[in-house]
């Protein structure tokens, strides 16, 4: 008879006969380590066929078990891509997204802890750009953060009195990328980053001046230090995210909003340098509460949770 196994990590479910109970090996969707509960007790202890004592001979009973565990192993596969098939697949395709969720957040801790670094070094946060004497922005921030992501000899190379696209600047933008300011799901020769600050009037980036962590009063862990946005920028071009184009939204059409580069919402990394998930259902009210370092807004502590 058999019985109905979920897998404890993916979820999948499949039928599995009683004769494998208490088996375990490889669930083939998420690759984690699963084990088969004792759906019926008693069954694993049956008598085998010619062997009226119900004992079996070392090299039998060897091989007898290596046999047992293909099986299991042959029944998993076979059992599992006919639950993909059932699905049609979105089991799959939501392993998928969720790789590519935690791989971003990842991105962003690391970025978030060198942004504090930075901070703690030079009293308050780096400037979205890297200016010239007359006011003309030439490098991104993430040229400044370099050092800081234990990339010191590609900082070494930049010219930071040359814009980012001219002389030797524009060689190493295109042929050496940092994997850190790179998407999971952008392709390996792309240029353009996915991770931005939010600036503008009531951000921790200002016109007048990047703050300091320690300027937030609104508390560390509900204040935004870095989002994902598909806003159109190679990694050392000073472009971000201006809050006030954005107006709160979350994968919106415009190309000026938050997100666009994960289903379901955007990844970001708060001042504390924790990674989280906001839903794109999330209030525009909310967001730019999060954005905004002195605002006073009154925010449910488990806002990003």
């Amino acid at each position: 008879m058999p019985y109905l196994f979920t897998c404890p990590h993916c979820h999948t479910r499949t039928e599995v006969e009683d004769e494998f109970t208490g088996q375990s090996g490889e669930c083939v969707v998420c690759g984690c380590e699963i084990e088969l509960p004792n759906f019926a007790p008693g069954a694993s202890s049956r008598t085998p066929a010619g062997n009226a004592a119900g004992r079996i001979p070392g090299k039998k009973k060897r091989s007898v078990a290596w046999v047992a565990a293909a099986v299991v192993i042959l029944m998993l596969i076979g059992a599992s891509i006919i639950a993909i098939a059932r699905i049609g697949g979105s089991t799959a395709a939501k392993l998928r997204q969720g790789r590519a969720r935690i791989a971003s957040i990842n991105n962003l801790e690391k970025i978030a802890q060198a942004l504090n670094a930075y901070a703690e070094d030079h009293g308050a946060y780096p400037a979205p750009a890297l200016l010239s004497k007359s006011g003309r922005p030439l490098l991104s921030w993430r040229v400044l953060l370099l050092p800081y992501l234990g990339e010191e000899e590609l900082y070494d190379r930049f010219d930071l009195n040359a814009a980012w696209d001219a002389g030797q600047n524009q060689s190493i933008t295109y042929d050496e990328m940092p994997s850190v300011y790179r998407h999971p799901d952008s392709q390996g020769w792309s240029t353009e980053t996915a991770y931005h600050l939010v600036i503008g009037a009531g951000t921790l980036f200002p016109r007048t001046g990047p703050l300091s962590p320690k300027q937030v009063i609104d508390g560390s862990t509900k204040t935004i230090l870095v989002v994902e946005a598909r806003a159109s920028s190679i990694w050392t071009e000073p472009m971000d995210v201006d809050l006030a184009s954005t107006g709160g939204t979350i994968n919106g059409s415009n190309g000026k909003d938050f997100g666009g580069l994960t289903e379901g919402g955007m990844c970001l990394v708060t001042v504390d340098g924790r990674g989280h998930f906001l839903p794109d259902t999330t209030a525009a009210m909310t967001v730019n509460a999060l954005a905004t370092p002195q605002g006073g807004e009154p925010l449910p502590d488990d806002v990003l949770d």
